[in-house]
């Protein structure tokens, strides 16, 4: 999908779920813990690409959380507790210059994050097991890139109601619409 026809052109997008402790609590202590630790970690990085002091002073990216929601355990075989999930999408002036490697240097520090909080190594041949961090770049920009370590944007995002329904929230803050009532058109 054509990402300019979603109007989020120019971003970064993160999604981030939990559902089982951490070591720092419940998965919801782990999300509001984590928040200001991902707001961190792209700002450093965001700083590392910047050759200026002025350019770091006015680097500030704007942060665009989603609510939490709770959803069910997709894909899944045994019984899993339901996740927490929320996303963010970045938007700022002032990211690194889209590329695979400096993707994939946001990616390690995200996965550094996880283990941070407690999260184990994924078997390759296992999928969606609980977990208490899972951090994913859905997408940035307009960065395509497929290989084993990451694919840009994440090949499933819009199959996903966990990532559409807080997209949703946040693209609907900075759209302005109107409802359009008329009699003739009523849904029940």
């Amino acid at each position: 999908m054509e990402l300019s026809n979603l109007n989020i052109k120019n971003g970064l997008c993160i999604s981030l779920g939990a559902n089982i402790d951490s070591k720092f609590g419940s998965p919801l202590d782990s999300l509001i813990i984590c928040k200001t630790k991902v707001e961190k970690i792209i700002k450093y990085w965001i700083n590392q690409s910047q050759n200026t002091k002025e350019a770091i002073r006015i680097s500030n990216p704007h942060f665009l959380w989603s609510s939490i929601y709770e959803t069910f355990p997709h894909g899944v075989e045994n019984k899993q507790p339901n996740y927490l999930n929320t996303l963010v999408l970045v938007k700022s002036h002032y990211f690194p210059k889209p590329s695979k490697i400096n993707a994939k240097l946001l990616l390690k520090e995200l996965k550094k994050l996880e283990s941070f909080f407690g999260r184990e190594k994924t078997p390759k041949d296992q999928k969606w097991l609980s977990r208490c961090l899972d951090l994913d770049i859905l997408w940035w920009e307009e960065l395509y890139t497929v290989d084993e370590e990451l694919t840009l944007p994440h090949p499933r995002f819009m199959n996903r109601n966990f990532v559409i329904s807080p997209l949703a929230e946040i693209l609907s803050r900075s759209q302005k619409i109107k409802k359009f009532d008329n009699p003739r058109w009523s849904i029940v």
